[in-house]
């Protein structure tokens, strides 16, 4: 399907790329707002899981788009 159109695989290769990058970001805004409570001693009772589980699904997606750009669209 993407042999015959080099252009259209090179932008799906970096549309993916880009897509991960921000997932990552996402992923560590979270546990950049929490980070400083955890050092203090502040509790944080009710924040804590919710920014947890968003960061570890931004994570989550993130691994699996460069999993899937590295096994489908190999240079």
């Amino acid at each position: 399907m993407f042999s015959d159109n080099p252009s259209l695989r090179k932008i799906i290769r970096t549309g993916l790329l880009v897509f991960a990058i921000m997932g990552f970001i996402s992923g560590t805004l979270p546990l950049a707002i929490i980070s400083p409570a955890i050092f203090t001693g502040t509790s944080m009772p009710e924040q804590l899981p919710a920014f947890t589980v968003i960061a570890v699904v931004n994570y989550g997606f993130a691994i699996l788009l460069l999993v899937v750009r590295s096994k489908f669209f190999k240079k």
